[in-house]
């Protein structure tokens, strides 16, 4: 694997360029990559999936705020101070963006990741449903059968 921090010349004008803006297809036109129809944006979103240019605009960006001297902790309460200024003057608009980047800095937009696990009691389970009829699946949802863990014809594995 090649060193983040020694990228070819293209993708270091990338990761500069998005770590400026953060335009993908913008980036890739200043770098010089091919700007005809929708290349730019599938080029730009290749170049984000690799993890050496990734890494190179963290790099870029954690320089940028440091050489700002801007901190996670005071980036949050500027936002806060902006919220109560946009409140105090009745500016609901100012208001809800404000807000609405403190969520995002405090990841509220992520999705929840849920792992499904499932064991060989429910691969057994899923082949039994998989081999009924549309009309006996049915009989089963509207007796509440299918939550029913007792009424199963094997026990569950232990968790």
């Amino acid at each position: 694997m090649r060193n983040a921090t020694t990228l070819p010349p293209k993708q270091e004008r990338f990761a500069e360029a998005f770590a400026r803006h953060h335009n993908a297809s913008l980036a890739c036109r200043e770098a010089g990559y091919s700007p005809h129809g929708r290349s730019a944006s599938v080029t730009g979103t290749r170049l984000l999936a690799d993890v050496c240019v990734l890494s190179r605009i963290q790099a870029l960006e954690v320089a940028s705020a440091l050489e700002l001297g801007v901190t996670r902790q005071r980036f949050l309460y500027e936002l806060q101070e902006a919220a109560a200024l946009a409140k105090s003057r009745g500016d609901v608009g100012a208001l809800i963006a404000a807000w609405r980047e403190i969520g995002k800095a405090c990841g509220f937009y992520q999705p929840d990741r849920i792992k499904v696990d499932v064991n060989v009691a429910g691969s057994l389970e899923m082949g039994r449903l998989n081999q009924l009829s549309d009309a006996e699946l049915l009989k089963i949802i509207e007796a509440g059968q299918a939550a029913q863990p007792e009424q199963r014809d094997f026990a569950p594995a232990a968790a």
